[in-house]
């Protein structure tokens, strides 16, 4: 039986159904590397390099994945098995392998690179005398204490103190951790009893409390991204560990500022030693 002229070239059904599996492929992994897999954008200067450094990260991920997919689904439907003859024998390409060995490789060293750069940044706290606010981030359970450390002195007197007691669970309203946008924030982060985890999701940095030890954290929240951002403790802690929320109320320093000075006169502490330096540029 001849073939009939024309259909010399035309794609087979299994070639279709493949083709469309791939084209099915590609839409889904697009749609999940903007939607499910992807991170919401950060609020601190920090945060857009880690988010930066995650989109270049998915992005050769996907491109990887939908490669490797792809090229499955393809060599299913196109070698799938004719017959009881076995097709010819190929035992390896010395050139094949050392390709797919320094691709991965240079991937890696690739990604290496700037992600030792982003974790040197966030492991190197400013000092003291650097940073515009020092605050010390303090997890009780079940709640956070946030204490204004005077001119660095995180023990003085006079600090002024958010949630010094456990809130209300019946009608529980997270403390707020109010801080001033576009200046350098420390903050040590430490636990009174077991181990707790300090984040919010729109800096996309998380930080463990654990007794005993203090860990140091630095973030500058963008000028233009005054708001409130919720955050939670991330690690089971106890029974009340979906309570221990709180809140990242940030502001214009000058609005800062004026709640600074008014924390101090509601709590009866001296207004002459800012904790801020709220009037650097």
């Amino acid at each position: 039986m001849t073939t009939p002229a024309g259909d010399t070239n035309r794609p087979s059904g299994q070639l279709i159904v493949a083709l469309v599996l791939i084209v099915v492929l590609a839409a889904l992994v697009l749609y999940s590397s903007f939607t499910v897999l992807n991170l919401p954008r950060g609020v601190t200067e920090e945060s857009e390099h880690i988010w930066n450094l995650y989109q270049a990260t998915l992005a050769i991920s996907m491109v990887i994945y939908f490669a490797v997919t792809a090229g499955i689904i393809y060599a299913i439907f196109r070698f799938r098995q004719r017959s009881k003859e076995l097709p010819q024998q190929i035992h390896g390409s010395s050139r094949l392998e050392l390709l797919w060995t320094v691709i991965p490789v240079g991937i890696l060293v690739a990604l290496f690179i700037p992600s030792l750069v982003v974790m040197i940044d966030l492991k190197t706290p400013p000092s003291d005398d650097e940073a515009d606010l020092v605050i010390e981030v303090v997890a009780h359970q079940w709640w956070w204490e946030f204490v204004y450390c005077t001119n660095g002195d995180c023990a003085s007197p006079n600090n002024v103190r958010v949630q010094r007691t456990p809130p209300n669970y019946d009608d529980l309203k997270p403390p707020a951790l109010v801080v001033p946008t576009g200046q350098k924030v420390k903050a040590y982060v430490r636990s009174t009893d077991v181990v707790h985890s300090f984040y919010w999701p729109r800096s996309l940095y998380k930080l463990q409390a654990i007794p005993g030890n203090v860990n140091e954290l630095h973030f500058t929240v963008k000028s233009g991204k005054e708001g409130t951002y919720s955050g939670q403790c991330y690690q089971f802690c106890g029974l009340r560990h979906a309570d221990m929320l709180f809140v990242v109320d940030a502001r214009t320093p000058s609005e800062f500022q004026s709640w600074l000075n008014e924390q101090r006169r509601a709590q009866g502490l001296e207004t002459t030693n800012p904790t801020a330096s709220a009037d650097r540029d």
